[in-house]
């Protein structure tokens, strides 16, 4: 059985995250950023981060694990 998964996008504008399920396979069909959320911490002309691992430490990006690769991704950033 096949299965859309929706991590974010929906009663919101932007932020899109479309999760395609069938048995052991997984594809994103859609990837959005919140831009809701991004607000909450930086807007301009504050500096953005641009780095994954600041975006998932502040919760802009969704922790699903196995979606990012391990170098880059980490949740014990300090500012």
């Amino acid at each position: 059985m096949v299965d859309l998964i929706f991590h974010g996008g929906v009663g919101e504008i932007g932020g899109n995250k479309i999760l395609l399920k069938d048995g052991d396979t997984r594809v994103f069909i859609d990837f959005g950023k919140n831009f809701e959320k991004e607000r909450l911490f930086f807007d301009q002309p504050y500096l953005a981060p641009r780095e994954e691992k600041h975006l998932l430490s502040l919760g802009i990006l969704p922790d699903i694990p196995g979606l990012y690769r391990k170098e880059e991704a980490t949740s014990d950033v300090g500012f």
